[in-house]
């Protein structure tokens, strides 16, 4: 799989649907602070975040919502004040996945930090999630149910 790259070629292949602003950065990466999604439709569901201040900063991250079935994380009510949000809806949320090779087989999904951003101001945060003793953060991305950590 190939990060998006900046030529003319390549260009209209990739979807920028979102730039948004993670004040404290992501865990390990405090400066990762501007974050522009990106996607290419023949990767979906596999999407890509994207340092606006660092490109060579990527990560792959998938959105949960139909692809990880029984996955149901519980946000602090400080992240969500944090975050200014009041309802499920107004939350966009995306797990970080681990590609340790080139076989997809062995790829993860961290179901216990994800990214939550407010659909209306962009400013995400990385969190814990409330009930994080109920997930992994080395799920595996092919497996149909959550596993317990």
């Amino acid at each position: 799989m190939k990060v998006a790259t900046e030529t003319v070629q390549t260009q209209d292949r990739w979807v920028k649907p979102a730039e948004f602003t993670l004040p404290a950065g992501l865990i390990g990466f405090p400066e990762a602070r501007r974050i522009a999604l990106l996607y290419n439709p023949e990767e979906l569901p596999l999407m890509w975040l994207r340092s606006v201040d660092n490109p060579s900063l990527n990560f792959i991250v998938i959105d949960p919502v139909g692809t990880i079935p029984g996955y149901t994380l519980e946000i602090s009510d400080e992240d969500a004040e944090t975050l200014g949000i009041r309802s499920p809806d107004e939350a966009i949320v995306l797990n970080i996945v681990t590609m340790k090779s080139s076989d997809p087989a062995e790829a993860t999904v961290n179901l216990i930090g994800p990214i939550v951003i407010n659909r209306e101001t962009l400013i995400g945060r990385q969190i814990i999630i409330a009930n994080f003793a109920d997930y992994s953060a080395r799920h595996p991305l092919l497996q149909t149910q959550p596993s317990e950590s």
